[in-house]
């Protein structure tokens, strides 16, 4: 068996379920190596409770995987509409979902942007960032060290979209600190939100989800239940609950299976300065350009890859 893959997971997990999920299939993936998780965007020490829980239920091996709160605030020269909400420091809608403070690993004293710095720069340029979230942290570790740009391999990422004209949710927290990163030269595998809108889960695959027996399982079907309830009165179940789109998942799961998409080659650009297009992404394709994007996806392929890993966990616990 090969040598695993080391990564480092920055995510903005609590509110939308797909980087709950994300971390999970992290976790059940013998491929991969885990070696830190950073949160980002908002209540940062909140999030990083949901994934010292998710960590916490995985298995023995992940108990000492550091887990630091990054950047709850932005780089972006605008406020985004409806920005006020997530960063006024309320609780993600997950939260409730969290093990007690007593039964987890103590978050990790260090800024996340400074466990990057550290993780990165004494590592052998062998560490992978998987950036789930707004881009803020990994923008402000290159402005911080800017040293760590040769040290990073190359970069996964879930963000922007080229098919529809609209700003990508972590593009939009963040649109400066998401073109730092894109300028960086760094080569990219970016994940669009077409391809996860395409893989999708239906009521049976939830269904599938919570038939779990393993507690990684279950506590993701317990994210699944309060996030698909999120804003009802307690004990409420919403009767057209939505269905969780796999945008992060996907990220994950194409470094092991990069034949579930089809990848296009060039450029991706964030735009800074339009009245109504900040943060709109464009790609230009160039055989020799530094970013890979996701076009289409193998839906059902993709769906069946990641129960199957989820649901058999033995394999990375």
């Amino acid at each position: 068996m090969s040598t695993p893959t080391k990564v480092i997971l920055d995510t903005d997990i609590g509110d939308d379920i797909d980087d709950a999920l994300a971390l999970g299939l992290i976790c059940v993936s013998p491929e991969l190596q885990l070696v830190g998780v950073t949160t980002v965007y908002g209540n940062v020490v909140a999030r990083a409770r949901q994934a010292r829980t998710i960590l916490n239920v995985a298995g023995p091996k992940f108990a000492n995987v550091p887990v630091c709160a990054g950047c709850g605030g932005t780089m972006a020269s605008r406020n985004p509409h409806g920005a006020n909400h997530y960063l006024a420091n309320d609780l993600p809608n997950q939260d409730s979902t969290c093990l007690p403070e007593s039964q987890l690993t103590p978050l990790d004293p260090r800024h996340g942007v400074n466990f990057l710095i550290e993780t990165i720069m004494n590592g052998h340029g062998d560490i992978i960032p998987i950036a789930i979230g707004s881009l803020t942290n990994l923008a402000a570790a290159m402005v911080l060290e800017r040293r760590i740009v040769a040290k990073i391999p190359h970069l996964v990422i879930m963000a922007a979209e080229f098919k529809h004209h609209h700003t990508e949710y972590n593009i939009w927290c963040d649109p400066e600190a998401a073109h730092i990163v894109f300028s960086s030269g760094i080569p990219c595998a970016v994940t669009t939100w077409d391809v996860g809108i395409t893989v999708s889960f239906t009521p049976q695959h939830v269904a599938r989800l919570a038939a779990g027996t393993h507690p990684l399982a279950q506590r993701l079907a317990m994210a699944v239940a309060a996030w698909q309830n999120a804003g009802l009165p307690p004990g409420t179940i919403n009767p057209n609950p939505h269905m969780p789109h796999l945008f992060d998942p996907m990220a994950v799961a194409t470094m092991m299976r990069p034949d579930l998409c089809t990848w296009k080659t060039g450029h991706v650009s964030v735009e800074l300065q339009g009245a109504n297009t900040w943060g709109f992404t464009t790609f230009r394709a160039d055989p020799k350009g530094p970013h890979r994007i996701t076009w289409d996806a193998h839906r059902d392929t993709c769906l069946d890859y990641y129960l199957g890993r989820i649901l058999a966990p033995k394999t990375g616990v």
